[in-house]
């Protein structure tokens, strides 16, 4: 995503008219067009927790609940700004005022009409509120004003760089006659949405599947594509991986496939294994320490706990070799802001025990140092190996460690609300822009009882003025050097081990086209697909 910046100010003199994004939809082969008719069958590890997915940024309800909702505007390629709901914008010269202009004519999926006043509902009372990024872009905000059913004015206080990155990325817009009664975390809405995506929410079987249909009232011309898109609920990752070999599912997402099975998959005909369309994810898998328990209060055993495990070893005996050590906090995918000069903890267990000894953290009798409970997320494999291998490798350094594999309907609130854990593993995305995935997971004030947050409990003054300058900075030079030299802060202070880089692999079944080729976020959102075997569209 590094050209979006200079290309988003430089289009801030004159009204953007863009694409439809029909267009984007649209394979790059001639032949591959789409079709109309047909039910595409995906699966999901995990249930999801919620269907509203302006009050989390967990993995679940973003790929269930994608094709139920619409966005001012999404990212097509190059991660450049298509409209969505609003068909045209401007922003003024000096990059503090956005003017949207939204299609007229579109409908809740209960009929009700959308209007300007549904997007400020959704930034004021939702999105801004309750989302573990959007707290802290629209602190940056100072008003939002709807002259008429049609048009949105965003002022912000002063130019931010990742305002439009985060609404065309994470801006889904919610009703305000549902949400504006009652509180928003307890609304029903939540887990029976009403959008004005291309499909409609229909029903959800606990335990089993959620299904979707076709919105015939949708905006975009022609589209969608798919009658129905079904989630069948598969939480062994075998049973998954056998379920789209047999042809019972068609779709794996990311977090969902074994990465023990992806040279498997890319040598059968009839599916396609691919890591486009995750390009903002800019993901790490780390393992986060909880700072306000002994003894991760001490950075001298943080340190020594960084030098105990093998981040090698990890990426591969648990990704197969597929993905890369990580470094720090930003992930060398987003280059413009990511430095390689920072502390390198190099593995050396011997090194390791003897800073736990200078820090007072002693072997007992029996050997052990101290005891910790590690938590990881149940249905994704690759997590549940890394967890296995770090317990053994921290054994070897005196730390009893239990892994503990929970659902993430509990692991999310046990870690992120009540901060209930000694050490967590998990994964999380970087991108696409440092203020919205960075940013959130280390200034100290976003520690709150919120999914994704700073659940570590990190707190560093300069690092908060770091990163809050760079998300304001107006040159991307000057945002770059405020990044790296937070990213030099941060590692040397060990909140979190980060073990490697994400390098994310979908896979579905070779009779359906549309999938993950139109944007950097496309795995979000089947709701673009279309089934190959249907009718000739018009």
């Amino acid at each position: 995503m590094s050209t979006f910046l200079p290309r988003l100010l430089d289009l801030s003199r004159f009204l953007v008219l863009l694409l439809p994004l029909s267009v984007i939809g649209m394979a790059a082969n001639a032949q591959d067009k789409p079709k109309l008719g047909g039910t595409i069958v995906a699966t999901v590890g995990n249930e999801p927790t919620t269907l509203n997915l302006d009050i989390t940024t967990d993995f679940y309800p973003y790929v269930v609940g994608g094709p139920i909702y619409s966005k001012l505007a999404t990212l097509g390629p190059d991660a450049q700004p298509v409209p969505d709901l609003a068909k045209s914008w401007e922003i003024s010269s000096d990059g503090k005022v956005y003017t949207f202009h939204l299609n007229t004519g579109v409908k809740w999926h209960d009929g009700a009409p959308f209007t300007s006043e549904d997007v400020k509902f959704t930034f004021e009372k939702i999105l801004g509120v309750y989302h573990g990024s959007g707290q802290f872009i629209f602190k940056k905000v100072s008003a939002i004003e709807t002259p008429d059913a049609d048009t949105v004015v965003v002022k912000l206080s002063e130019p931010y760089a990742a305002f439009f990155t985060f609404i065309a990325r994470d801006g889904r817009i919610m009703a305000k006659h549902i949400y504006e009664k009652g509180a928003v975390l307890e609304n029903p809405a939540n887990m029976k949405p009403v959008g004005t995506g291309p499909f409609r929410f229909v029903a959800w079987n606990r335990g089993s599947d959620i299904t979707l249909e076709r919105n015939p009232t949708y905006f975009m011309p022609g589209q969608p594509y798919l009658d129905k898109i079904v989630f069948k609920i598969i939480p062994d990752a075998s049973a998954r991986l056998v379920a789209l070999e047999t042809g019972e599912i068609d779709y794996i997402p990311a977090y969902d496939l074994q990465t023990s099975a992806i040279e498997r998959l890319q040598k059968s005909k009839d599916i396609t294994v691919t890591s486009r369309g995750h390009e903002s994810w800019a993901a790490i898998t780390e393992l986060m320490f909880n700072m306000d328990k002994a003894p991760f209060n001490d950075v001298r055993v943080r340190r020594a706990l960084t030098q105990a495990i093998d981040r090698n070893f990890i990426v591969d005996k648990a990704t197969f070799g597929l993905n890369k050590a990580a470094t720090g906090p930003f992930s060398s995918e987003m280059a413009w802001a990511y430095t390689p000069d920072v502390r390198i903890y190099a593995y050396d267990p011997k090194a390791a025990e003897q800073l736990l000894d200078e820090a007072g953290v002693k072997r007992g009798a029996d050997g052990v140092r101290f005891h910790a409970k590690l938590v990881a997320f149940r249905g994704t494999d690759i997590f549940a190996r890394t967890a296995e291998i770090v317990a053994n490798q921290l054994k070897a350094v005196g730390v009893d460690v239990q892994v503990s594999i929970l659902d993430r309907a509990t692991a999310i609130p046990q870690v992120y609300n009540t901060r209930e854990f000694d050490m967590f593993i998990h994964s999380l995305t970087t991108g696409p822009d440092p203020a919205i995935g960075v940013e959130r997971q280390y200034v100290s004030s976003n520690i709150r009882p919120s999914p994704f947050t700073n659940a570590a409990g990190y707190r560093n003054a300069e690092v908060d003025k770091l990163l809050t300058d760079g998300a304001v900075a107006t040159s991307r030079e000057q945002r770059a050097s405020l990044y790296k030299a937070a990213q030099k802060i941060i590692v040397g202070d060990a909140p979190l081990v980060w073990l490697f880089e994400d390098k994310t692999f979908s896979a579905f079944r070779n009779e359906f086209g549309g999938l993950h080729n139109w944007g950097p976020d496309a795995n979000y959102d089947l709701g673009r697909a279309w089934w190959t075997k249907g009718k000739d569209a018009p």
